[in-house]
């Protein structure tokens, strides 16, 4: 794929991550989508920063969780995914333009390498953009039931992050 398409669809994929973390934090969005590549992902990445700095409520961590599961689930309609494995290709490809470098493992783990954000959240906001993490992947992967629970975190000092799907069906949001 030509580099400046490539380009543009990541501003697209951060415009739109843009707008469902503004819908879910109640503030106005910022345009993004419209700068460079990486002018983008650190507006994105200083955006959500200012915004979850001061912790997250669990009724702001459900909405945040609820809007990323309907970005997930339409995305899977988008991309006609019908399969566990096009799914966690799916997940991969877009989280690789956000610039975080992540792979499915076993059992439905997985390991994030490195991750651009990493650089700007602490450990808290870290936790709470989580949310947005597991609402999109689930939604991709089809799991309307169940969590994504970190291990380990790059922001608390780790090599990589590593967490894990867990099935069972639970109503609280424990990122």
């Amino acid at each position: 794929m030509n580099c400046m398409v490539s380009n543009l669809y990541a501003r697209v994929e951060l415009q739109l991550l843009m707008n469902l973390t503004a819908k879910a934090i109640q503030q106005p969005a910022e345009r993004i989508w419209t700068l460079s590549s990486a002018d983008a992902l650190r507006a994105y990445a200083t955006y959500t920063n200012r915004h979850l700095q001061g912790g997250a409520s669990r009724q702001l961590l459900q909405r945040m969780n609820s809007e990323a599961y309907l970005m997930g689930c339409r995305l899977r309609r988008l991309f006609f995914v019908c399969s566990n494995k096009a799914a966690q290709r799916l997940v991969v490809k877009l989280y690789r333009h956000i610039g975080i470098n992540m792979q499915f493992t076993a059992d439905d783990e997985l390991c994030f390498h490195s991750c651009y954000f990493s650089r700007f959240y602490t450990p808290a906001v870290c936790r709470a953009a989580s949310a947005l993490d597991d609402g999109i992947i689930r939604g991709i992967t089809g799991l309307a039931a169940g969590q994504l629970h970190f291990s380990q975190r790059i922001t608390e000092g780790c090599s990589c992050c590593k967490a894990v799907i867990k099935k069972e069906p639970n109503k609280n949001i424990n990122i």
